[in-house]
């Protein structure tokens, strides 16, 4: 079953270049409790319904879960070097934070029947890399991977419509969290993000070890700061978490899991 990741890129209000992750399964996972008042001062836990046949009741929803998701480890602090040489606490650009379950069963299989639909659209996925040969960057085409960007609008809410809330409410909701606990200089734009639903077709198909924000450098003109990824995948397509890999990716061919590495150091990996 061909792999579907939808990317939500959101965008700092400043020009700090560090840059952090998400990433979220969408299935399973309970439902919400809310609880409701009675006479004589005793409440009861009632089951929360929300209606996602409707636009409403799905914008709620996302907004729910972002409101209950621990995203504390993204504001952690580190010690790092200044321009001059200082020692000083900052947020920690490697941070990041998975979640599973996060938007349950319905909504997510939903989701991944308009990114479906969206095949015949989707056109081969384009990067960019550091040539040595040429010392510069160069484009080029990833192995097996399609993508397309979501577009607003009539056209683009009518081909997907749920698809086009989660990244609006996503971005908002998430931001607006966020926003709570960083620093001001770190705050995030709630209405600005780029996106892109990409889907790997298999036989060795893969993602480049990469950065998103052009290698953070807000010189470049780009302000994306936070990537939200969502994998629209049943549970079942694999078999597990795998042990921790080997250090070079061509030398583990294990396909189909997020993994993140720290950067600017070279071998310190994590495998989510």
């Amino acid at each position: 079953m061909a792999p579907f990741i939808l990317l939500v890129l959101l965008c700092a209000l400043s020009d700090r270049s560090d840059g952090a992750a998400f990433a979220a399964g969408g299935f399973g996972g309970g439902k919400k409790k809310a609880v409701k008042s009675k006479k004589k001062n005793k409440s009861v836990k009632k089951q929360q319904t929300i209606n996602l046949f409707t636009p409403e009741g799905r914008l709620e929803h996302i907004r729910s879960r972002v409101d209950a998701a621990d995203f504390s480890p993204l504001s952690k602090l580190m010690l790092k070097r200044l321009d001059d040489g200082q020692i000083a606490l900052d947020i920690d650009p490697n941070s990041i934070v998975v979640i599973d379950n996060f938007l349950g069963n319905d909504l997510i299989t939903s989701m991944r029947a308009e990114a479906l639909s969206l095949m015949p659209k989707m056109v081969p996925s384009q990067s960019t890399r550091w040539d040595e040969e040429t010392q510069s960057v160069i484009p080029y085409e990833k192995k097996g991977v399609l993508s397309m960007q979501i577009e607003g609008g009539t056209a683009g809410y009518g081909a997907s419509p749920r698809l086009v809330e989660y990244i609006v409410s996503l971005t908002n909701n998430l931001s607006r969290k966020l926003n709570q606990v960083l620093p001001d200089a770190y705050h995030l734009a709630t209405e600005e993000q780029t996106n892109k639903l990409a889907v790997c077709l298999g036989d060795g198909s893969y993602y480049d070890k990469h950065i998103d924000n052009l290698g953070g450098s807000s010189d470049a003109g780009d302000q994306r700061k936070l990537t939200a990824l969502i994998y629209l995948q049943p549970p079942n397509s694999h078999d597990g978490q795998p042990p921790y890999p080997n250090e070079k990716v061509e030398d583990d061919r294990r396909g189909g899991y997020f993994r993140a590495y720290d950067v600017p150091e070279v071998g310190d990996v994590t495998c989510i």
